[in-house]
């Protein structure tokens, strides 16, 4: 793993922006959630919660092409 210096300033600044981001990206989803409540069978919302669990934990699927995308989407 490379090394790299970064000044104190700009590293706490990044760190802000992800924590801002970060809050922003959950009240999103938080709204998201609240709109589509009815709207998703609770069926569906379990898997969407399940990948996104897995993609916390660094897990995800690699796809070779658009089709192969779309494929797994339509059979969640």
């Amino acid at each position: 793993m490379n090394m790299i210096t970064l000044p104190k300033i700009e590293y706490l600044n990044m760190y802000k922006n992800q924590k801002e981001l970060k809050q922003r990206l959950d009240f999103i989803e938080k709204m998201i959630i609240d709109v589509a409540k009815d709207e998703v069978n609770l069926l569906y919302a379990n898997k969407l919660k399940k990948i996104s669990v897995d993609m916390d934990n660094g897990r995800g699927i690699k796809f070779t092409s658009i089709q192969k995308v779309k494929n797994h989407l339509n059979n969640l």
